[in-house]
């Protein structure tokens, strides 16, 4: 059975690392070396016992899943996994990301690591990811990821 009231399942796009969809994801849990933003692509760090936000000639290994309600009341700033703590990133499936540049639906997804948003000409490619849907700069969009 077709959803036909998306709101009645998951939430509306509000934050970067937000599911799209419910369906078939899968997501590993690794130790944080760094403070990882939810939404950011991520890389091993050179031991591969942790990960970090994408650096130049890193290579993307998920994007984080935002796990915290934010408290607006209280400005906390809880919108990352801190150092330590473990951290859900995503492989496969339908994520919210920040646009870093105009995209279009079906291109493929790159990461520009200065900025740490998703482009069409960033320097680092994404294997199997495509955006789907059409974006500006600084805006949510989705993407699909189908990572090993």
């Amino acid at each position: 059975m077709p959803i036909t009231n998306y709101p009645d399942y998951m939430q509306p796009a509000g934050k970067a690392g937000q599911l799209s969809s419910y369906q078939d994801y899968t997501a590993d849990t690794y130790a944080v070396e760094q403070t990882v933003p939810f939404g950011a692509a991520v890389q091993l760090n050179a031991t591969g016992t942790a990960i970090k936000p994408i650096a130049t000639g890193g290579t993307v290994i998920g994007i984080a899943l935002a796990q915290n309600i934010h408290d607006w009341v209280e400005k906390k700033d809880d919108q990352n996994y801190p150092v330590g703590e473990p951290a859900a990133i995503v492989k496969r499936g339908r994520i919210f990301v920040v646009a870093g540049g105009d995209v279009i639906n079906g291109q493929a997804v790159k990461v520009d690591p200065t900025t740490q948003k998703f482009t069409v000409d960033g320097e680092i490619g994404i294997n199997g990811a495509v955006f789907k849907a059409n974006a500006s700069a600084n805006q949510l969009v989705e993407i699909e990821i189908n990572l090993p």
